[in-house]
């Protein structure tokens, strides 16, 4: 005999009485899921980065070092026990192909972008970013305002048409040549959670009290958003002197979306990879969730 069960509302629980193992089960659910939100990814950057500063907990690796925000909201002077020496320039891997990676910073305001562009913003003709936001930190060191969601620091980007989407980094670090220096690809064309995933990291640990400094970056394409990727490219500045990497998808890929995070710790060991890991994961499923893909 059939058993037929509904839930009106879509959610909750389903309960079967019937332990007979025999018959039809037949679920009936009115209502309909949240559509995807559709749209080129750039029109779609103001949706996600405000969801990802809420959830901003789970982008941080455990025994997350609360980095003290210094400088101004295109660099981080200090940053707390000698973690740099002034760092943190971010851009867009840049349509000229021009890389800093190799440098100690990145040009002011005309190439690096700003962590206090929690909107989505306009730069290098057709790249569209937005920022985790920035406030700047007084007093002394740990400051009250560096519990808040700015942290840590976060973008995300992407073209509008086609062009090399990623993001770079430069900076000089507090190390001054000592301590580690680790790298690794995390995911290199993997689906995950329905998109595909190109995720990057460097990290410089171990020197004294310093901080570790480890730079995620991420790409992500997704069948709704039509992606193209062209060839994706990694790099790093050798030694543990300078901060700089980076992580693009070149010329004529399209529809992508670009991230990248700056988290850390105070242990003189490395952010083990499984940590790095989950940061890019817990990524992943935020944006999924916001656009209900």
């Amino acid at each position: 005999m059939p058993i037929t069960f509904s839930n009106i509302s879509g959610t909750g629980n389903f309960t079967l009485v019937n332990n007979t193992n025999s018959g039809n089960i037949v679920m009936s659910v009115s209502g309909s899921l949240p559509a995807p939100i559709s749209g080129s990814v750039f029109s779609q950057i103001d949706t996600i980065m405000p969801y990802l500063r809420a959830n901003s907990g789970s982008l941080r690796n455990p025994n997350f070092f609360t980095y003290f925000l210094d400088g101004n909201s295109y660099f981080i002077t200090d940053g707390g026990n000698d973690m740099f020496d002034g760092g943190n320039y971010t851009a867009p891997w840049l349509r000229s192909n021009v890389s800093y990676v190799s440098g100690q910073s990145i040009p002011i305001p005309s190439l690096a972008l700003n962590y206090l562009s929690q909107s989505v913003t306009l730069t290098d003709t057709n790249f569209y970013y937005a920022a985790s936001g920035y406030i700047p930190s007084t007093g002394s060191f740990p400051a009250g305002s560096q519990s808040g969601i700015f942290h840590p620091l976060t973008m995300i980007g992407a073209r509008s048409g086609s062009g090399p989407i990623g993001f770079q980094k430069s900076g000089n670090i507090g190390a001054d040549g000592g301590g580690n220096l680790v790298t690794g690809s995390i995911y290199t064309g993997s689906v995950v959670n329905g998109f595909t995933a190109h995720a990057f990291y460097r990290q410089s640990f171990g020197q004294s009290s310093d901080p570790s400094i480890c730079d995620v970056y991420v790409l992500l394409g997704h069948p709704n958003w039509g992606s193209v990727f062209d060839t994706v490219i990694s790099s790093s500045a050798a030694g543990t002197q300078l901060q700089g990497a980076a992580l693009y998808a070149t010329g004529s890929s399209s529809e992508l979306l670009a991230m990248t995070t700056l988290i850390s710790s105070l242990s003189s060991s490395a952010i083990p990879s499984g940590s790095v890991k989950s940061v890019v994961d817990n990524y992943i499923t935020l944006v999924k969730t916001v656009l209900n893909y």
